[in-house]
């Protein structure tokens, strides 16, 4: 199986790294900024106490690379118009399209571009970020859940399934990939824009009572969306995640990572979208929405100050 990476930031990096470890045939699908370093330098990626480096097929194009049947796309979720447009040319009817990005509505996205293309959806449950250009610091985790949209055990999810299986990837085949996408969503929207508002790492969070309390209003107003949607998440879900998140005390968030090198964040995606949709549904999203807000203030004040 021949596989195109889009992306090769955290999730994409690590994930194609592993997977050219086992003896997969990755390409990656770069930006120009990205292109020369990983064609000079490879990929790198240091994971615990080892650290791998790859020169892989590369490009800009991805007619230029060799004919995908596998296609992940592994961008941050507001590049995915942009990534369409550019694998548009590669995409048959045979195509394979996994999206492991965060939010809830990417698979959406592309149907709407590729009404006839398969297309899965995929949950990463990992703690990897960019050391610099070309490479990646893998922090922990790395598991994987992918499932059909209608939740079916087809053969084509089975076969990806034991495709990361086999690059040594913990993986689970969802039957509810929607609901899984709905819990992850329940860390991000939390974790993420709270770690921007008190400029911090995790630590600053699971460290206040005051913090948490806003911790679980985000949560429970989730909750409540995800339900009017047909999406039961169990009422102790956000102990467990603070539990397991212990785990990642002095780590930063993504969206912090973004913030800090003034880059664009995927609040949109997160807590704007539970907002968006409990307006939809006639749900009160006021603890989403004053993050939203306190996100955007923060980095316009911080763009304004740089």
């Amino acid at each position: 199986m021949n596989i195109l990476m889009v992306g090769v930031g955290g999730v994409g990096g690590y994930y194609g790294a592993v997977l050219m470890k086992a003896g997969a045939n990755v390409s990656f699908l770069v930006t120009p900024r990205t292109l020369p370093i990983l064609k000079n330098k490879g990929l790198t990626v240091k994971s615990k106490d080892e650290v791998w480096n790859f020169k892989p097929p590369v490009s800009t194009d991805p007619n230029d690379l060799v004919p995908c049947d596998l296609i992940i796309i592994a961008v941050k979720r507001y590049d995915t118009e942009k990534v369409l447009d550019t694998i548009q040319p590669v995409v048959t009817r045979n195509t394979i399209i996994l999206t492991i990005q965060n939010g809830i509505d990417g698979e959406e996205e592309i149907l709407n571009r590729f009404p006839d293309a398969n297309v899965l959806g995929g949950v990463a449950f990992l703690a990897s970020k960019i050391e610099e250009p070309g490479v990646i610091n893998h922090v922990g985790a790395g598991s994987l859940g992918i499932g059909e949209l209608d939740g079916s055990e087809s053969e084509r999810v089975r076969t990806l399934v034991n495709l990361f299986k086999n690059a040594g990837i913990p993986t689970k085949l969802s039957k509810n990939i929607l609901k899984t996408k709905w819990e992850k969503l329940c860390w991000n929207a939390v974790f993420n824009p709270v770690s921007v508002i008190l400029n911090g790492p995790l630590d600053h969070i699971l460290d206040s009572k005051d913090a948490l309390d806003v911790a679980f209003g985000i949560f429970e107003e989730i909750r409540a969306v995800a339900e009017k949607k047909g999406i039961v998440i169990d009422a102790g879900l956000m102990d467990e995640q603070i539990n397991v998140t212990q785990k990642l005390r002095g780590y930063h968030t993504s969206m912090y990572e973004d913030f800090l090198k003034g880059k664009q964040t995927e609040i949109d995606y997160f807590n704007g979208y539970v907002c968006r949709e409990g307006a939809k549904h006639d749900v009160p999203t006021p603890v989403n929405c004053m993050v939203t807000s306190f996100v955007k203030a923060i980095i316009s004040r911080h763009k304004i100050a740089g």
